[in-house]
């Protein structure tokens, strides 16, 4: 019986006009979403990692040269595009993408390519992130919210129930129905950008990213899953298919538009971030002053002296068998790289309680779950941003280290050692970092599901009282 009926709902769906015109539209959206994100993917990795050869080229070949001047001629450090970010490109526009490696200068990460986009960026960008976030939803509802309504307003659910079609067989047939249509369109969307993902890293580069391509699109599952229970459930329980779009639409606009919007303003009020003019006057500060006991540059800089005339036993700076620049260079930039730590480490912080903030209104929101579910696998977060931005600060310390060391037996550079100075490369972190960091949206969204499957478990009773 649970068959029959399910295909007879079936066909009923597929050749109503309104779902025949709504899956054209949505082929055609899908289609759209999946070209941008692997046109936006493999253009920027190619301009990235053009963009990194040719800026470490001009440094290694800059020719002879003083080693503390031709360290301050530098070069960048990009960070590669993420792997799925065919998939979701997530913050990767808003964040940037260029550290400068350069002495003495704490990098910032800027280029940011939303700044060059014109005002329609702000309505985001359709990829298939974009697509399962924000058109999955709304296609979901249009699809459901008349499932069950049109028979209450027909008068025709309980001719149905008069007859041997049980109400748990009705409802099975009529939820399954509608989960084929959507599995139907998560299975294309999942699919399309496997294989966009193949034709793009080729069989062996599909590999290390392929387990964490699989768990994305179980978390992709489970929320189209939750998202087609709640709209049958809302549908039996409004009994008019008008109020059931109503209540699904708003839904939709309150949980993809307003929640996040306000979420993320509340949490600037509650966790304020500190201003440049007051992040640059307290690592100024702190450089020159200490925090504590440090001393102040002065203090620490007259014990360095002492320290380096005791270490090579003689009296006066002059008579050291190295540079004492380099040294001096060197040091300073230890304890002003403490100082920068400190600083940034704080505004991570602050960043951290503003990002839990937000996540604690999707409680609200299983849109926004998602949401963040789908940053932190593509690593397309702000984690990762920060972990690449951690990682340059590092290897532009080493740098300075290996010029440094240079520094203090030779006054003139050529390109054999500029060639030794190495270049930088990152990768995003794996599957297990990623999960981690993604188990409080992950928690969220199962907690909708249950709550979900809860509210059909209720309608489903009204229907058989």
């Amino acid at each position: 019986m649970i068959q029959l009926l399910l295909k007879k709902e079936l066909t009923e769906l597929l050749r109503t006009t309104k779902v025949t015109w709504l899956l054209v539209g949505l082929a055609a959206l899908l289609g759209l979403a999946l070209y941008n994100g692997y046109a936006y993917s493999t253009t920027r990795s190619q301009f990235l990692r053009e963009s990194q050869h040719i800026t470490y080229q001009q440094f290694i070949s800059q020719g002879d040269k003083n080693p503390h001047l031709g360290a301050h001629f530098g070069f960048y450090a990009y960070k590669p595009t993420a792997d799925l970010a065919l998939v979701d490109n997530g913050l990767e526009d808003y964040t940037g993408n260029s550290f400068y490696l350069e002495p003495h200068q704490r990098g910032v990460v800027k280029f940011r390519e939303v700044s060059d986009a014109t005002g329609l960026r702000s309505f985001g960008f359709l990829n298939a992130g974009y697509f399962a976030q924000f058109i999955l939803p709304l296609f979901i509802f249009l699809l459901t919210h008349n499932v069950f309504a049109k028979e209450w307003e027909n008068g025709t659910i309980k001719m149905v129930l008069s007859t041997r079609v049980q109400a748990r067989q009705l409802f099975t047939g009529k939820l399954l129905a509608c989960g084929l249509v959507v599995g139907a369109v998560v299975a294309t969307l999942a699919l399309g950008a496997l294989g966009l993902l193949l034709v793009q890293r080729g069989a062996a580069g599909l590999g290390p990213v392929l387990l964490t391509y699989g768990c994305y699109v179980v978390g992709l599952t489970m929320y189209a899953v939750l998202l087609t229970v709640l709209g049958v459930a809302v549908s039996l329980l409004a009994r008019s298919s008008a109020l059931a779009l109503v209540v699904l639409a708003g839904f939709w606009l309150v949980g993809v538009f307003l929640v996040p919007r306000l979420a993320g303003e509340l949490s600037r009020q509650v966790y304020p971030s500190i201003t440049a003019v007051e992040f640059d006057d307290q690592t100024f500060r702190e450089k020159e002053y200490g925090m504590g006991n440090e001393g102040t540059k002065d203090h620490r800089r007259a014990l360095l002296e002492q320290r380096t005339l005791a270490k090579y036993h003689v009296k006066r700076l002059e008579d050291l068998p190295v540079f004492y620049i380099p040294i001096t260079i060197e040091y300073f930039e230890e304890t002003d790289g403490l100082v920068m730590d400190r600083a940034y480490a704080a505004v991570e912080r602050n960043e951290a309680r503003q990002n839990a903030f937000v996540l604690t209104s999707a409680v609200l929101s299983p849109f926004l779950a998602f949401r963040d579910f789908s940053l932190h696998l593509t690593a397309t977060d702000i984690n990762t941003h920060n972990d690449f931005a951690q990682q340059a600060e590092a290897h532009r310390r080493r740098v300075g280290r290996v010029v440094d060391a240079f520094y203090q037996k030779h006054t003139v550079a050529s390109n054999d050692f500029w060639k030794t100075v190495p270049q930088f490369a990152y990768s995003a972190p794996g599957l297990g970092w990623r999960l981690h960091n993604a188990v409080a949206p992950l928690v969220i969204l199962l907690v909708w599901l249950v709550a979900a499957g809860g509210m059909a478990v209720w309608a489903y009773r009204r229907l058989t009282a």
